[in-house]
């Protein structure tokens, strides 16, 4: 009777196992952690607006900018409704910040570039508006405070992207920014001329003409500024293409000199016609 229980309680075991699932010889599931990358940021504007495109370059609602390459340069952008005379314009220099000016221009034809380059847009006088109207686009900016020889490649750039000829492109300067036309033009190809109203940093100067030469170079200096007609003349030493040094008496400084003696600029327009062939 004993050995009879015995295997009644075995038969019970072996019938319970029976209604279990065998372990199988592979695990047939694995716990592991998250893998991947968290989703972004889901865009949230209406449904009629398109998410903001972030590539680089991109920010100009321009045609012409719209055409370039991704990495040509950028025209620079109108602000406000475009008109008739002075259009206010901004460029972004390489470090982002906006760099204001104004632009004159013929819109229907490509015409020789002239860029101003002074630390006031508005000492220029009438001379930008003469310049347009002998058949140039014009482009003045405003230096801004330790401007350097990026600020002026940023803006020949921008004179050369689709609003005047890439192959007839002035640059022109008064006192600091005559500095910065010289060493501007030395570092970019594009400029053909440089025009010089009182330069002022001799060595500085000296040091680029190796890879400004052989341009055509103008200065115009008077001859009691001291400091900028002697730096004028050791340029005009080391000129080594087609070259014009112009002393005046008593004409003051930089943009001074073409509101005191008005036939600089008739002189300039008449270099211009001459060099940018």
């Amino acid at each position: 009777m004993k050995y009879f229980a015995l295997s009644i309680w075995m038969l019970a075991l072996l019938l319970a196992a029976c209604d279990s699932e065998l372990p199988s010889p592979t695990p047939t599931r694995a716990l592991s952690g998250p893998t991947l990358a968290a989703s972004p940021e889901p865009f949230t504007g209406p449904p009629t607006e398109a998410p903001p495109n972030i590539e680089s370059g991109i920010g100009q609602n321009d045609p012409t900018a719209a055409a370039l390459p991704g990495d040509a340069a950028l025209p620079p952008l109108l602000i406000g409704t475009p008109g008739s005379g002075r259009q206010e314009i901004e460029i972004t220099a390489d470090d982002g910040r906006l760099l204001y000016g104004d632009l004159l221009q013929n819109t229907e034809i490509r015409m020789p570039g002239a860029l101003l380059l002074g630390t006031d847009r508005t000492a220029w006088g009438g001379f930008p508006e003469q310049l347009n109207d002998a058949g140039y686009t014009v482009l003045v900016m405003e230096l801004r405070e330790g401007a350097g020889v990026t600020d002026v490649r940023v803006m020949i750039d921008a004179l050369t992207s689709g609003i005047a000829d890439p192959g007839r492109i002035a640059v022109i300067g008064a006192a600091r920014g005559a500095d910065l036309a010289l060493l501007g033009c030395a570092a970019v190809a594009t400029c053909d001329t440089a025009i010089l109203l009182s330069p002022l940093q001799e060595q500085t100067l000296l040091n680029e003409m190796p890879r400004f030469n052989p341009r055509p170079l103008l200065q115009a200096v008077s001859q009691t500024d001291e400091e900028s007609f002697t730096t004028a003349q050791a340029v005009d030493a080391a000129a080594t293409g087609e070259k014009l040094f112009q002393p005046l008496d008593n004409a003051g400084r930089g943009t001074a000199i073409l509101l005191n003696r008005p036939d600089v600029g008739d002189l300039i327009i008449q270099w211009l016609q001459r060099v940018l062939i």
